[in-house]
């Protein structure tokens, strides 16, 4: 899978430096390292497609590098990143002194809810969306990263 993973992103457009930084013994958790990593990238090409993820990647290791798919949620989150793709719905709780990044993707639906001193950057792309809540001692930086239709606003 590993390599099947490398010459995916090599076609799709990787640059030489990422793509010759690739062993060919790269572990599960290398490769979802580097998705996390190169995120711009993976969502700039769509890379790897869903049902990719969907038919390599086991749930758990996924959840070690706060990936999600597909899965109803309710975290206390933390310092990093959190990643929803496919159909995800639930929530996430910032709660004290963290810097999270947050992506929604797909057709997923993710409240965030921070508290406590806590900053979040949520970007929403495709159809992904959700509900924000903050107190006065925490933020919420939302990008709209979603194609505009024709027509919209």
């Amino acid at each position: 899978m590993n390599i099947a993973l490398r010459e995916m992103a090599r076609n799709t457009g990787l640059c030489d430096e990422w793509y010759n930084a690739w062993s060919d013994e790269s572990t599960i958790d290398e490769c979802l390292e580097r998705y996390v990593r190169g995120i711009d990238f993976a969502i700039k090409h769509d890379w790897p497609p869903l049902a990719f993820i969907r038919r390599h990647f086991r749930k758990e290791d996924l959840h070690r590098h706060h990936i999600y798919i597909d899965e109803e949620v309710d975290i206390n989150g933390e310092n990093g990143y959190y990643v929803f793709l496919g159909k995800c719905t639930g929530r996430l709780t910032i709660d004290g002194l963290y810097a999270t990044t947050v992506y929604v993707r797909h057709e997923s639906h993710i409240d965030v809810l921070t508290a406590n001193g806590a900053k979040v950057f949520l970007s929403y792309y495709e159809h992904g969306d959700g509900r924000c809540e903050h107190d006065g001692w925490s933020r919420i930086m939302t990008y709209d990263r979603r194609e505009k239709k024709e027509g919209a606003c």
